[in-house]
């Protein structure tokens, strides 16, 4: 199925190069239109009626804010992209509110970012279309949910709307998990452990093409602490309360938006809208002093100090409050227009090419720093080494305390190094994540005293520091294969 694609763009020139430069076809679309303004938009809109629309913000007449306002009334669902010079966030914010599947900024615009936002919208479309085709299905009666409903937010909204209850001071939650962990999570387990069964029978929850969970949540109830405890390498997004039926997709855009917060806080941790982070309108992404320093140890190629220099980077950005997208695309151009030919041999052009679009799509601060390291590692062929000191002190540190709660912050305190820093560092010198090994050991330890039959298991579980037992048996069989009491025997 190929997608149908209106382009908006009052620039003949780089309207040309979006056409001529972009695969298109290669990711399932065809340009179906294209218009310099918004007023011809919006009379072609009517006339093609395309599956997506990508539009400038800033044109003469009609401008792209007040044209998708008009596509909304006249289609609530196609999806839409903004597509701007402007790093004007308060009108990016304006266009999350209208629905705005992307907001893209053409100036710093990467092949990498534009092609992996057509490889998000090709499954998101893919999604509705898969909705609307199950939608003329005859309904039969559900006893159970069994997995999780892969549903868009809108498609959800619809359904959840019919239903005649009360919902004020609820809020809506996103739960960002990473993808490492989604791949290996048990659905149906997951949804056997989930701590509120009422929010899955009466279908508050749901999975959208992201891979992200979204919950309905009712009240004052511990939702960040009870999710975090139970579930690894999780960022919970949590909206303003709903004052009523019509402020669903409200809360929604705002969890949504919480995900550039997050980016800056990392995984297990809660982000609640009302202390969002207000993020510079202005300024550079990076100082000319940050560029100078960064494109030096690039001609150098010294991947260990281009790493630390990024670290550094990113906790500049965190206090000067940059937004994650305007740094991480600041980022990778000044990457890629300045590391020196010589590291970029033919084998290595696509790696770093595939690498960067990755990059683009990281969730937190962590991802970013893991999948720059095994890109510049890659083309600049650092050779292994040993365990350094650092990560030696936080290795007897982790034996020496695994009984106790250990966090990434804690072993990366012992170690006196960033935790963004320690934890790439870590994976590079273990081949696993520092709250992995965490894991490891302590399984370890238990299967020492469950041996040795010292104490129930619950028991053993509290001595190990994992004090929640169903959360020990999770971890416990997914390492061994077994239940505690199983390899007991």
């Amino acid at each position: 199925m190929t997608i149908r694609t209106m382009l908006v763009e009052d620039e003949w020139l780089i309207r040309e190069a979006l056409l001529k430069t972009i695969p298109w076809e290669r990711y399932g679309f065809e340009i179906a239109g294209e218009a310099g303004n918004g007023s011809e938009a919006l009379e072609m809109f009517i006339r093609l009626q395309p599956d997506v629309v990508i539009t400038d913000i800033r044109m003469p007449g009609m401008d792209g804010l007040e044209l998708i306002a008009c596509i909304r009334e006249i289609s609530p669902t196609v999806l839409i992209c903004i597509l701007s010079s402007h790093t004007d966030f308060q009108l990016a914010r304006q266009g999350i509110r209208y629905g705005v599947f992307e907001y893209l900024d053409k100036l710093n615009l990467s092949s990498g970012e534009i092609e992996h936002c057509l490889a998000r919208l090709y499954e998101t479309f893919q999604g509705h279309s898969r909705e609307r085709d199950v939608s003329t299905l005859p309904v039969e009666p559900q006893q159970e949910v069994r997995s999780l409903e892969l549903q868009s937010p809108s498609a959800w909204l619809k359904q959840f709307r019919i239903q005649a209850r009360e919902c004020a001071g609820w809020r809506w939650v996103i739960m960002q998990i990473s993808r490492e962990t989604w791949e290996q999570t048990d659905i149906h387990a997951w949804l056997e452990e989930f701590p509120y069964p009422e929010v899955i029978k009466e279908r508050r929850l749901f999975v959208d093409a992201e891979q992200r969970l979204h919950l309905i949540m009712e009240g004052e109830i511990e939702v960040p602490r009870l999710l975090l405890e139970r579930y690894e390498d999780t960022g919970i997004l949590i909206s303003s309360r709903v004052a009523g039926p019509e402020e669903w997709e409200k809360a929604y855009r705002e969890a949504e938006e919480l995900q550039a917060d997050l980016f800056y806080t990392g995984w297990n941790h809660a982000v609640d809208y009302e202390h969002k982070r207000i993020y510079q309108v202005s300024g550079p992404a990076l100082t000319g002093d940050q560029e100078d320093k960064l494109i030096a140890l690039l001609a150098v190629g010294n991947a260990n100090a281009i790493l630390e220099c990024l670290d550094e980077l990113l906790l500049d950005a965190q206090r000067r409050s940059v937004h994650p997208k305007r740094l991480i695309q600041a980022l990778t151009m000044l990457l890629t227009r300045n590391i020196p030919g010589k590291y970029l041999q033919r084998e290595h052009t696509a790696v770093w090419g595939e690498a960067i679009g990755r990059i683009h799509s990281c969730t937190t601060a962590g991802e970013f720093m893991e999948r720059m390291s095994s890109a510049l590692r890659t083309v600049m062929q650092d050779k292994d080494r040993p365990v350094t000191m650092d990560v030696e002190v936080a290795l007897r540190y982790a034996q020496e305390h695994y009984a106790e709660k250990l966090t990434l912050g804690r072993l990366a305190g012992a170690a006196h190094l960033n935790p963004n820093y320690f934890a790439t560092l870590f994976k590079e010198q273990t081949g696993e994540t520092p709250m992995a090994f965490v894991a490891r050991l302590r399984v370890e330890k238990a299967k020492e005293l469950l041996k040795r039959r010292e104490g129930s298991v619950q028991e053993i579980a509290e001595q190990v520091g994992l004090h929640n037992l169903s959360h020990f048996s999770r971890v416990f069989k997914k390492m061994t294969g077994q239940t505690p009491s199983e390899y007991r025997g």
